[in-house]
């Protein structure tokens, strides 16, 4: 079976664009939160306030990011999948994508309202604060807390499965799946 795709089975330069510069966003930013949240002494220090601020500036940026790119992914189609893959693995591209997308609309989300129930401000990329999705209230803020940390290990784990599963086409079986978005 010949397995190569031809050049116009590639996402579109914008797609690659989305895919490439949220991965580099959104890579860094949880290694921030994780290191902040697990690393760091829970004592606040100058430093951990910085790298707070800096995840908590950028982090709102990541819905607005993914909700351009679901507009476009909805208004471009993506190319289709080799007739080589199996349709367990095409459901389960289907589902880990879908995970993607929704999880990098929640961990942004939940840090918002984490924030609002903190009463803290929602600043976004040094130039707008959000308004708050909910009223301060501490009550709610080891739940949000779980909600937010919780939904921040599912998108680490979809994208270490989505590195993988990249990585093993390209190693393991040699196709040219991940040349589509290269």
């Amino acid at each position: 079976m010949d397995k190569t795709l031809p050049p116009f089975q590639r996402y579109s330069l914008v797609a690659r664009m989305f895919h490439w510069s949220m991965a580099a966003i959104i890579i860094p930013l949880w290694l921030l939160g994780f290191y902040v949240g697990r690393i760091m002494p829970h004592a606040t220090t100058p430093q951990k306030a910085l790298l707070l601020l800096i995840h908590k500036e950028i982090g709102p940026f990541i819905i607005v990011l993914t909700v351009l790119r679901l507009v476009w992914r909805a208004t471009h189609r993506p190319p289709s999948m080799s007739s080589d893959i199996p349709e367990e693995e095409r459901l389960a591209v289907q589902v880990g994508h879908f995970g993607l997308y929704a999880m990098m609309l929640v961990v942004p989300l939940t840090g918002w309202v984490r924030s609002s129930v903190h009463g803290l401000p929602i600043p976004m990329m040094w130039v707008v604060n959000l308004p708050p999705l909910a009223h301060k209230a501490p009550v709610f803020v080891p739940l949000v807390n779980v909600l937010h940390q919780f939904s921040s290990w599912i998108l680490g784990v979809l994208i270490t499965g989505h590195v993988v599963a990249a990585l093993l086409h390209r190693y393991g079986r040699r196709d040219r799946v991940m040349d589509r978005m290269l």
